[in-house]
């Protein structure tokens, strides 16, 4: 995993967040980033007749009961509770650079760290959050080279059709998205239900040559329904599964990669329409 060069200085105490719905202009650093995709359709009430004392009652209307389903909004989160989803692009301190399929090397995610910012000293121990709802697919505890991570599995069903066709999704296929190098262990266990929002876990070192602190995000798309109990690599101690399980994930094919920043960039265009993100990859 890639990391930031520099050296980070004395963290400070980090405050619990708490997620709430805000408009992205209005967030506070301790106030998770929630978009919507569409907005929930209000029902307004039906309006009150009064009828006089002294007039007749009118004629009874029979009365038909209509079930009103809303469809639920689609919500897309920071993964950092500190941060905008526009403001994300500013911290990336490795990108997205993907390795031929097959193979393993280079980088299959994208990093975010940040030093002195929102006065904050260092990115070590900021709330990660889910960027999107679903079932949690792997929680595991200091493993190689991820150390405490979380995977999350959002199914095709819960996206929006503009969001799985511009990734090329097919129904059988979930979103997977990886949380890396938590300074403690994962706050969620494997096949927990989450919502977009929630805090899974923070912002530490933990993991294969890791230097500074940094949040590792990795986005696939895979078969529905997988869990992973372990996944390990470069360790001696890792098991033939655990070794599988990560060849399963990295290098099979099985598992397609793509930028994480789609998913932002997604939603930022679909929230503001003549509003494009600005990609900062410093």
């Amino acid at each position: 995993m890639a990391s930031c060069r520099e050296s980070p200085p004395t963290p400070l105490d980090s405050p619990t967040s708490v997620p709430i719905v805000l408009p992205p202009s209005s967030l506070t650093p301790l106030t998770p980033t929630l978009a919507t995709y569409p907005p929930i359709t209000s029902l307004s009430p039906t309006p009150l007749t009064l009828v006089s004392r002294t007039s007749s009652p009118p004629s009874p209307t029979p009365l038909t009961l209509v079930s009103l389903t809303p469809t639920p909004a689609f919500l897309l989160c920071s993964p950092l509770a500190w941060e905008t989803i526009p403001e994300l692009w500013e911290i990336i301190s490795d990108p997205y650079n993907p390795p031929p399929p097959g193979r393993d090397e280079r980088h299959q995610g994208v990093d975010f760290s940040h030093y002195s910012r929102k006065g904050y000293k260092t990115i070590e121990g900021e709330p990660v959050q889910a960027v999107l709802s679903g079932i949690v697919a792997a929680a595991i505890q200091d493993r190689l080279p991820y150390g405490n991570m979380v995977m999350i599995e959002t199914s095709f069903s819960s996206l929006p059709a503009e969001l799985s066709d511009a990734l090329g999704m097919a129904e059988s296929e979930s979103i997977y998205l990886l949380y890396a190098h938590f300074g403690h262990i994962p706050l969620v266990d494997l096949r927990d239900q989450v919502q977009c929002g929630q805090v899974i876990g923070d912002v530490g070192l933990t993991g294969y040559n890791i230097v500074n602190p940094h949040l590792h995000l990795e986005a696939r798309l895979g078969p529905a329904g997988s869990t992973f109990d372990s996944i390990a690599f470069y360790t001696a101690s890792a098991t033939e599964q655990e070794m599988k399980n990560y060849k399963g994930w990295r290098t099979s094919g099985e598992f397609r990669h793509f930028d994480p920043m789609k998913l932002f960039e997604f939603i930022t265009r679909t929230a503001h329409p003549t509003q494009s993100p600005t990609p900062n990859s410093s």
